[in-house]
C-alpha cells in the first residue's frame, strides 16, 4: 500500500501551487477595458473560435462608423500590448486574417464579461 503525502493537500501548499496572482491582475485589466469597441470585440471572441477580420469589422462598425482593417489591427495590437502578447492570436487562413482568444484566457475573459456585468438587482 502506498503512503500518501498529506503535505500536498494543505491549503498553504495548494495556494502556492495553483494560485497565480498574475491572473488576478490580468482579470482586473480585462474588466478595466472601457472602450465600447474593444469590449464588443472581446465579447465576440468569447466563444474561443476563429473569427474573420471582416466579421470583426462588422461588429466594430456598430460602435463606430469608420473602422477598417488597419484600425482593427491597431486595436488588436493595443489589446495584446495592454494585456498579454499572446492574448489574441492571429492567423492567415486562405489569404484572410482570422483572430481568436488564446485558449488559456477564454475562461478568464468569460468570467470578466459575464459574471460581473450584471447588477445585483438584475439577478433578483
Amino acid at each position: 500500500m502506498e503512503n500518501i503525502d498529506n503535505s500536498d493537500l494543505e491549503p498553504s501548499m495548494l495556494m502556492k501551487k495553483y494560485y497565480k496572482p498574475d491572473y488576478s491582475k490580468l482579470f482586473n485589466k480585462i474588466k478595466g477595458i472601457r472602450t465600447p469597441i474593444k469590449t464588443s470585440l472581446l465579447r465576440a471572441l468569447l466563444d474561443g473560435s476563429w473569427h474573420s477580420e471582416l466579421e470583426l469589422i462588422r461588429i466594430a462598425k456598430k460602435e463606430q462608423r469608420y473602422v477598417g482593417s488597419v484600425t482593427l489591427g491597431t486595436m488588436i495590437n493595443s489589446i495584446n500590448h495592454c494585456l498579454r502578447n499572446d492574448y489574441v492570436e492571429k492567423r492567415i487562413i486562405n489569404g484572410k486574417m482570422y483572430y481568436k482568444l488564446a485558449d488559456n484566457y477564454v475562461g478568464l475573459t468569460r468570467a470578466a464579461y459575464s459574471k460581473y456585468q450584471y447588477n445585483k438587482t438584475d439577478i433578483e
